[in-house]
């Protein structure tokens, strides 16, 4: 990603990991070895009716920029700051500073970051691999259009034919089309999720959780794991946000219990941990990778029984949604929470009131009466 930032006319200094998609503006500078993790908004510019606010982005040396933060125009982070998943950040933010929350504030002055202080050595071997693995990915889509080209082809007769052979077919051409582009769909659709699967159990072998170096093999597992996953959720959407989603994450790794409802969730399989009658809203992240300090961090996240992570909810590594607990809409799960408890906001506040203390009955909440199927036209319209 450096490369393309550098190409679109970007600053980015030496040792950086960007992981995140650069400006088309260019309007970015990149301090060494600063670290920017996935789905972070760089773009620098937004529109404000017919007036268009654009600025230059600077992330100084030694910082890091949480997912799914937006750097607003003219953003300025200090050297060796953090900035919380989440968040969004205008001004400036002073060096060695520990800032969250939308619009973030500065939470603490000095900074203690998590990963070994020492900078792991960089490889231009794992720089090409990156590289090598980004067009790899890209070609998944291609090879199962492909597969659905043949059966295409063979179910209509259309490759014998091309061959010279005689095909006698009573069927005219449209009604041919009508039978086998369905089938044809299905079957580049089916040729897809198995690769999703072979390569993500594949990835998994040997992914342990700790602090890897970014390049290394680890490292590489895990950005290639969720790079995956991210394409997945987009072409196998029919099979998220359904009463398949569950059974999709057990192929893929994930330790999921039963009566789990889950939509559009991106992380590292391996290392999800749903329990059961839990729920996952749209676009969650559970157990994601997190970047600092030329290192990769990887570990399990859990989600309790019967709790509830939100819309655009993180459930970082290392961090759970407790038991009965409720992390609402982008909201990022505490390091530390009570069972019951309900955490909303960013800044994450607990709620006054905790679901534990409600009257509630499972009938109502996480074990409605009736059938999956009867449940099945409720649940795909909303």
């Amino acid at each position: 990603m450096g490369l393309y930032a550098r190409l679109l006319g970007a600053k980015v200094g030496r040792g950086v990991d960007l992981h995140a998609l650069p400006p088309v503006t260019g309007m970015l500078t990149l301090g060494k070895g600063c670290s920017v993790e996935p789905e972070v908004d760089l773009s620098g510019h937004w529109l404000d009716g017919d007036t268009l606010h654009l600025g230059r982005i600077k992330v100084g040396a030694g910082a890091t920029v949480g997912a799914r933060s937006t750097l607003l125009p003219g953003t300025r982070i200090g050297k060796g700051s953090d900035v919380e998943a989440g968040s969004a950040v205008s001004g400036k933010v002073g060096a060695h500073e520990y800032w969250g929350g939308s619009p973030a504030v500065r939470i603490r002055a000095g900074v203690k970051h998590p990963w070994p202080d020492e900078r792991p050595p960089e490889s231009r071997a794992w720089t090409a691999a990156y590289g090598v693995s980004g067009v790899a990915l890209s070609l998944l889509p291609v090879v199962a259009v492909a597969a659905g080209i043949a059966v295409l082809l063979l179910g209509t007769g259309w490759l014998a034919e091309a061959s010279g052979t005689v095909v006698v077919s009573l069927a005219p051409v449209a009604v041919d089309l009508l039978v086998w582009v369905p089938v044809a769909t299905l079957a580049a659709l089916a040729t897809y999720a198995a690769l999703v699967v072979a390569v993500v159990r594949l990835l998994a072998l040997g992914l342990r959780e700790g602090y890897h170096p970014a390049h290394s093999r680890q490292g590489w597992q895990a950005w290639v794991t969720q790079r995956l996953m991210d394409s997945a959720r987009t072409t196998l959407f029919p099979i998220y946000s359904s009463v398949f989603t569950s059974a999709w994450l057990r192929l893929l790794g994930a330790k999921v219990g039963r009566h789990v409802e889950a939509s559009t969730v991106l992380g590292i399989p391996s290392m999800m941990d749903v329990s059961r009658g839990a729920f996952l809203a749209d676009d969650t992240m559970v157990a994601p990778y997190a970047l600092g300090g030329g290192w990769v961090r990887v570990a399990r996240a859990r989600v309790g029984k019967r709790a509830f992570l939100g819309n655009s909810g993180i459930a970082a590594p290392g961090r759970s949604v407790p038991k009965n607990g409720l992390v609402a809409v982008l909201s990022a799960a505490p390091s530390k929470a009570k069972a019951g408890s309900s955490w909303l906001g960013s800044p994450r506040r607990a709620c006054a009131a905790s679901r534990s203390r409600r009257s509630t009955t499972p009938a109502r909440t996480a074990r409605p009466a009736g059938c999956w199927w009867r449940a099945a036209p409720s649940r795909c319209c909303g």
